[in-house]
């Protein structure tokens, strides 16, 4: 099942007093950034998202989401050599860089990384993670591990779930193929996620299915499902399929600009659709605590 993180994260403001988008209540924006990382080079990729992102802050001023490609920091591609990039979901380089970014633009940042958990014998884990100006919210280890790439063979598959409050949504992550099955996203759906972030690296020629998954994700659960795609063609495959937001009634609601494709979130609008439509998430399936402890929604 889905763990629930409990916090409040939606009072944070900039360091110079000035007033950013993810100041504001309500509705807010969010950019899904289909880049072409650099493989094997880090440094490169994490300068490549920061302009990126700084240009879709330029592109839309109130700017509270960011969702990047699965694996962006090293990129998809030459997954056998994927371990020499692995670092620590809370300490390594891409979230002391990301933490940096978010907490200077006031924004959220969900990005793919190979993870290495120091001190066990696991493997390596094909993880995203969700950070805001206050750090590292959620780590997310993609569980679905596609069969016909190496992936299954240099990755550990994840368990959790986490989903985390943050910027007045309650939001999850997921990683690529974890769209291609309806039980992944209907967990976060359960646990509370009114919004989910999937970073991806969805290769051709299954980019029609991709558009597919996500808007049957969202449909499914009545949530927000926004994704960013790897773009380009790599010695092991080709992606070409931009990601994109979709809304609760699976209709996609971004307009795209080259890479980047911006929509708006309204964070009423999964509740408003599941009356609308008919609650798709049973009543007696709903997670809705920890223990003894009922969920609390800080505010």
């Amino acid at each position: 099942m889905a763990l629930i993180i409990r916090g409040d994260f939606s009072n944070s403001e900039r360091s110079n007093g000035e007033r950013g988008g993810a100041a504001e209540p309500g509705i807010s924006s969010i950019a899904c950034l289909n880049l072409s990382p650099e493989p094997g080079d880090v440094r490169g990729n994490l300068l490549l998202a920061e302009e990126t992102i700084r240009a879709a802050r330029r592109e839309e001023p109130e700017l509270r989401w960011v969702v990047l490609p699965e694996l962006v920091t090293c990129g998809y591609s030459d997954l056998e050599s994927v371990h020499r990039f692995a670092e620590d979901a809370d300490t390594g380089e891409s979230a002391r860089f990301f933490a940096a970014l978010a907490r200077e633009l006031v924004v959220y940042i969900a990005y793919g990384f190979p993870e290495m958990v120091a001190g066990t014998v696991a493997g390596v884990y094909d993880s995203a993670n969700l950070v805001g100006p206050e750090g590292v919210l959620a780590t997310y280890r993609k569980r679905n591990l596609v069969g016909t790439t190496p992936e299954h063979y240099v990755f550990e598959a994840g368990t959790k779930l986490p989903v985390v409050e943050a910027g007045e949504m309650r939001v999850a992550l997921v990683v690529c193929w974890d769209l291609g099955f309806p039980e992944t996203a209907r967990e976060a759906a359960l646990g509370g996620a009114d919004l989910i972030l999937a970073p991806a690296a969805w290769r051709e020629p299954w980019g029609p299915q991709y558009d597919i998954s996500c808007a049957a994700r969202a449909l499914d659960s009545g949530v927000y499902v926004a994704s960013a795609n790897q773009i380009g063609a790599y010695p092991e495959a080709r992606f070409g399929t931009p990601g994109h937001l979709y809304g609760p009634d699976g209709l996609r609601v971004s307009r795209s600009l080259d890479e980047m494709s911006f929509g708006t979130i309204d964070p009423a609008a999964p509740e408003r659709w599941r009356e609308f439509y008919g609650n798709t998430l049973r009543e007696d399936e709903k997670v809705a605590s920890i223990g003894e402890e009922p969920l609390e929604i800080c505010s």
